[in-house]
């Protein structure tokens, strides 16, 4: 008896013809009220439906608004750089991406699955962040998923420009900002440091935090959310942008006011209390940050005792890129608070 014909269904063109095609199945993971808020799900096309045949799930993101569309747009441009680049076995860790579709009249990013479970979720369960041994796998994780990206995307030399791009850009976005001459003060201290030097360029993966970070069996399985991405950029703004962001929220799940348990001196008043204690305090906390900052840096051919002036250039980032406007003030009048360099303990640990 011959086989029946498998069912063809037509390529789909928009993302009703993805999500209500017969079979498919999928699921609402992600949603946001930002500037440039997207939705993304998970989705298990019926046979048939992309013409590369069977690819297993996909996960479609929709952008709500325009700017998001214009982040759509920029993460797909990346993912396609990342496409042909020779990236090895950490290729299997970043999204495919599959096609474009059509979300009234905005684009619609169609990718492949990465499995695991978000950083975050353990970050935020009870006592994570007081258990020096699972913090320093965190870091762990972090800092070698990134030193093979590094290395497999290394390209030219060049001389560091970083704090001087991220000057431009805080003039450019907080013109008239009471705090925006203390933090170009510091972003110019950074650069002093920093731009004698020359480094390795490599792919960039732009928002290199705990949340966009997947994990299985102890193992980084997946970096998502490229959409701040850049094909030839600078290795310091993933090693700051994990360290700054694990730092940032250290006291969530602590009043105001309080003590943050097992990290001593850090207490939940004003905004980024964690990211000062990261950086400047004394503890295992703070020890293991400047550790990684310094691994990081001397893996990428630079002065470990270049640490502090990266972190500062990496807070003006945010503070320079950030969607919402509290967020990128709050962190530029962060930086307006740190002091230019390190001293003493800092300095050595």
């Amino acid at each position: 008896m011959s086989e029946a014909p498998r069912a063809i269904h037509p390529r789909p063109r928009t993302v009703h013809d993805l999500l209500f095609a017969p079979g498919t199945r999928g699921v609402l993971i992600a949603a946001s009220r930002d500037p440039d808020a997207k939705r993304t799900f998970i989705v298990t096309p019926s046979a048939g439906t992309f013409p590369s045949g069977p690819i297993g799930a996909v996960a479609i993101k929709i952008p709500a608004t325009s700017v998001a569309a214009t982040a759509i747009e920029r993460e797909t441009r990346m993912l396609l750089e990342l496409r042909d680049a020779e990236l090895g076995s950490i290729a299997e860790t970043i999204p495919q991406y599959v096609e474009t579709l059509d979300s009234d009249g905005r684009p619609a990013l169609v990718s492949t699955v990465v499995r695991g479970r978000p950083m975050s979720v353990g970050y935020h369960h009870w006592m994570h962040t007081a258990r020096p041994r699972v913090v320093a796998a965190d870091f762990a994780l972090a800092g070698g998923w990134l030193r093979r990206f590094q290395a497999a995307t290394a390209g030219g030399r060049g001389r560091i420009r970083w704090a001087e791009e991220v000057s431009d850009q805080l003039r450019d976005r907080w013109p008239g900002h009471p705090q925006l001459g203390a933090a170009l003060i510091r972003l110019s201290s950074a650069d002093h440091r920093l731009g004698d030097q020359c480094v390795t360029r490599t792919m960039v993966h732009g928002d290199y935090w705990f949340g966009n970070l997947l994990v299985n069996d102890g193992m980084i399985t997946g970096v998502v959310d490229w959409e701040g991405g850049a094909g030839d950029g600078w290795p310091l703004r993933d090693l700051v942008r994990f360290a700054v962001s694990y730092c940032l929220y250290l006291d969530r799940h602590t009043r105001p006011g309080h003590r943050v348990l097992r990290h001593r001196g850090l207490r939940r008043t004003g905004f980024g209390p964690g990211i000062t204690y990261g950086l400047l305090g004394q503890g295992w906390l703070p020890n293991l940050v400047r550790s990684y900052l310094r691994d990081g840096l001397a893996a990428s051919g630079l002065p470990p005792e270049l640490w502090h002036a990266a972190a500062l250039v990496g807070l003006g980032e945010v503070a320079a890129q950030a969607n919402d406007e509290d967020f990128g003030s709050d962190h530029l009048e962060l930086l307006a608070s740190l002091p230019p360099w390190p001293t003493g303990q800092q300095e050595r640990g």
